[in-house]
């Protein structure tokens, strides 16, 4: 793992250690929700979760088992995701162990650390370190870890940046973007517009990159 995850996972222990938990109210306990998609490569894509959470808003230990999968079977159907997320939470900073398994396709173990470095209610900034061990339907093993920085909008407008290391294949800088150009009134359904761009800094890829975009409707539930 690079000095900069290194140094980033640091400071988010120490700010994790000096965060205080204040009186709030009792968080929810166990939710049922999920999300259904428009995929402009056909179908949609659905999830389906139930989260449990102990504690309160800003300081709790939550559960989570999911399923995700597209809705689209022709030609082929696609693999459903499954997997299960625990995770802790002091004040925006914490924790966070997820496990995929998405079968005939990969199994995947990721572990995130997570620090709020800004929050006045409309603007929100975090900062995040990650690894993860990822093994495909070959057998084929590989490891990857980054950091990066997530900003958020009340409006649900965000941007993300991410820089990730593949041992033996190489490094990666990635960045995204999303706005939101409408929402319901009760928040629940939105239509966002998506972007996306990566590129390869070393390795037997280096140089290549990637672009994307996308036009979503996405209703949420729960």
């Amino acid at each position: 793992m690079s000095k900069i995850v290194l140094l980033i996972v640091v400071i988010i222990g120490v700010l994790v250690s000096l965060a205080v938990a204040l009186p709030q109210r009792p968080a929810r306990r166990q939710v049922l929700g999920g999300s259904l998609t428009s995929n402009p490569s056909g179908g949609a894509d659905a999830r389906l979760d139930l989260s449990k959470a102990i504690g309160t808003p800003d300081h709790h230990v939550i559960g989570q088992v999911f399923a995700a999968g597209n809705t689209r079977t022709k030609p082929v159907s696609t693999p459903v995701t499954s997997g299960a997320t625990l995770g802790y939470n002091n004040h925006g900073h914490g924790l966070e162990l997820t496990k995929t398994h998405t079968p005939g396709v990969r199994d995947s173990f990721q572990q995130t650390a997570t620090a709020n470095l800004f929050n006045n209610g409309v603007h929100n900034l975090d900062a995040k370190a990650f690894a993860s061990q990822n093994q495909l339907a070959n057998g084929f093993k590989f490891d990857r870890n980054g950091a990066g920085l997530d900003y958020s909008h009340i409006n649900g407008h965000g941007a993300t940046l991410t820089h990730a290391n593949i041992p033996g294949l190489g490094k990666q800088l990635e960045l995204g973007g999303r706005a939101n150009l409408w929402q319901s009134q009760d928040r629940n359904t939105r239509l966002d517009l998506g972007s996306t761009a990566s590129k390869w800094t070393s390795g037997p890829f280096k140089g290549q990159t990637d672009l994307g975009a996308n036009l979503g409707l996405s209703h949420y539930f729960g």
